[in-house]
């Protein structure tokens, strides 16, 4: 802008506050005091959602880096003492820490009329702010911001908008080939197939009453391939094959290991069924590494979209597990899945086959990265997964050990054990469901910066999640852990359970763990913009359960468990509704009869 711009330096006992206004967009007369109309006042809420207090700040800005901090700080509101000496509320357009004094930093906030000003850190407000403090062209962005999503929503499908960021689809040079039993046969190159017996070829092979004579692989395949204007697509083809044929190599080690773990998995790890057991291990621990490469590129907290299948505690149920996946992605070929899954941790101990399931989720993390989503449980951690005094032989350590003698077993455990280190903590899926094992985090008053926190790169992957006794460690660390504990060990509150007045009680599983009751779930909801909680954690008899005026649902997706007989959950978002699906348990067997 060629606008001339006047800066007021202005010094006042908390500070200096540089005001710039542009006369070109400075307004005749200012609109503060005058009251909103209904249709700003609305946006109140919003902006409210939107207001941090200079604590939380500070907070951010001792934990981030610069750069993180930045894009954390921008678009928040903040209550402000302005160059008028008046409270002013804004928004923070940047921050810029070489403006203001030594040591000082400073946020460049919009608070309408045509001013921004270059406000210090410290003469942010803590408190709330007042309906009279707030201009009409801030509360028009919100509106602004608002009329954009209704717009996007109202033309653009969840599926159109990732398709056109992920760029335009390419042609896949290989072809998923379907027996006449219905099974997966395997995939084939392109060349190989899809040019032999198409329509336009005359020559399919018929017996009588338009019967084929022979396989149609036998057809002979149109060497050419050339299309009906006559342009020929052989050179086309062979370069997508060539292009694809690394990672269709490395595809088909991974599709190796997952018939090896069910072979496995059939034979109840006795003899192999016919698998090698040194090969076997040595092949687990490459896709362990291969899905710590994936996994530690995640946030902890995973933002997701709909379709999606929600999984919760499987504890080695190889049968449940392998029985959904079968029935729930098409072909066996998951990246031929419409929809994506998201497991909601617990995926060893209690369970006969804690290690083929683990290897079947990460083996299928790594062939689709964007489909498959595992968080971490309460049992994804060593002090819990190698307790042997206290799960025994249904311990993963354990199974690990027997099924592979202390020499490769152990090797095993601690590979994977890696792997669960680094999973996500939580997930949102849609914006508006908030997932994770056991619950929400605890609050205890002041600031709200659960989520925020989670969803900083500074949020540590914590090798164990219980602390342990005597180690001593920072208050940023020891924040972050109690995080985790209460996000894969909480519990909902029973509706005799006492709770405090922010909502959490005291849970019976272990002194320091929480229960959440439903002041809890509303202001965790209501905060963050969310409709319902989806967790596990806990055994229903079918599987399901329903809570907290129908916004915490809990998923338990293993039947029998443990001999008892439930069945087993999976929920599914999509189209705008969450559907229950739901497993029964085998039949009893009656021992008199």
């Amino acid at each position: 802008s060629k606008a001339t711009v006047s800066v007021l330096n202005w010094l006042t006992p908390t500070g200096r506050h540089l005001t710039m206004m542009s006369k070109r967009s400075m307004p005749a007369v200012s609109q503060r005091g005058h009251s909103l109309s209904a249709d700003l006042e609305k946006y109140l809420p919003k902006l409210q959602e939107r207001w941090v207090p200079r604590d939380q700040l500070e907070e951010w800005h001792r934990t981030m880096k610069a750069e993180e901090y930045n894009r954390r700080v921008k678009g928040q509101a903040v209550r402000f003492l302005a160059a008028d000496m008046t409270y002013k509320v804004g928004w923070v357009a940047s921050w810029e820490c070489s403006l203001g004094e030594s040591g000082q930093d400073n946020l460049l906030v919009d608070a309408g009329m045509g001013a921004t000003e270059i406000v210090l850190l410290r003469n942010v407000s803590n408190s709330k702010f007042e309906k009279k403090e707030v201009s009409g062209e801030v509360l028009q962005k919100l509106q602004e911001v608002d009329m954009q999503k209704t717009s996007k929503k109202s033309f653009y499908s969840p599926q159109y908008e990732a398709a056109t960021r992920e760029g335009p689809p390419e042609l896949h040079p290989h072809v998923l080939l379907i027996g006449g039993d219905g099974k997966a046969v395997g995939q084939e190159p392109m060349s190989e197939i899809v040019s032999k017996a198409t329509a336009e070829d005359p020559d399919t092979p018929r017996g009588p009453m338009g019967m084929h004579m022979q396989n149609f692989n036998t057809a002979a395949p149109d060497a050419n391939m050339i299309s009906r204007e006559g342009t020929g697509t052989a050179q086309m083809v062979a370069a997508l094959e060539r292009k694809k044929q690394a990672s269709h190599d490395d595809e088909r080690w991974l599709r190796s290991l997952l018939e090896m773990t069910r072979a496995l998995a059939r034979n109840e790890g006795k003899r192999g069924g016919g698998v090698s057991k040194p090969y076997y291990c040595n092949q687990v621990q490459q896709v362990c590494k291969q899905a710590v490469d994936i996994i530690q590129k995640e946030n902890m907290l995973l933002r997701l979209r709909s379709p999606m299948y929600v999984f919760g505690d499987i504890h080695g149920n190889f049968d449940d597990l392998d029985y959904f996946c079968d029935k729930l992605i098409p072909f066996g070929e998951i990246k031929c899945s419409a929809a994506s899954f998201l497991f909601l941790g617990d995926y060893v101990d209690r369970g006969t086959f804690g290690l083929e399931c683990t290897v079947l989720l990460l083996t299928l993390k790594c062939l689709a990265p964007n489909k498959i989503h595992l968080l971490r449980g309460n049992h994804e951690t060593p002090e819990v997964n190698g307790d042997v005094n206290e799960y025994g032989e249904l311990s993963f350590k354990h199974e690990c050990m027997r099924k592979f003698g202390d020499k490769l077993g152990e090797p095993l455990w601690d590979a994977i054990n890696r792997v669960f280190r680094l999973l996500p903590a939580a997930a949102v899926v849609d914006s508006t469901i908030f997932c994770a094992h056991g619950g929400i985090p605890r609050y205890a008053g002041g600031v709200d910066d659960r989520l925020q926190l989670l969803d900083t790169p500074d949020f540590p992957r914590l090798p164990r999640i219980q602390s342990m006794p005597g180690v001593g460690e920072s208050p940023f660390i020891a924040k972050c852990r109690q995080m985790m504990e209460d996000l894969v060990w909480s519990d909902p509150a029973g509706a005799q359970d006492a709770v405090d007045a922010y909502g959490f009680g005291e849970n019976r599983r272990g002194t320091g763990l929480k229960t959440f009751g439903s002041k809890a779930v509303d202001e965790f909801l209501n905060k963050n913009g969310f409709t319902h909680i989806f967790r596990a954690h806990q055994e229903k008899s079918n599987g399901l359960r329903i809570s907290d005026n129908g916004r915490v649902v809990t998923i338990f997706s293993t039947s029998d468990y443990v001999g008892h007989q439930n069945g087993a959950g999976v929920v599914y978002v999509g189209d705008g509704t969450i559907r229950m699906i739901i497993k029964q348990p085998t039949p009893a067997i009656d021992a008199w009869s």
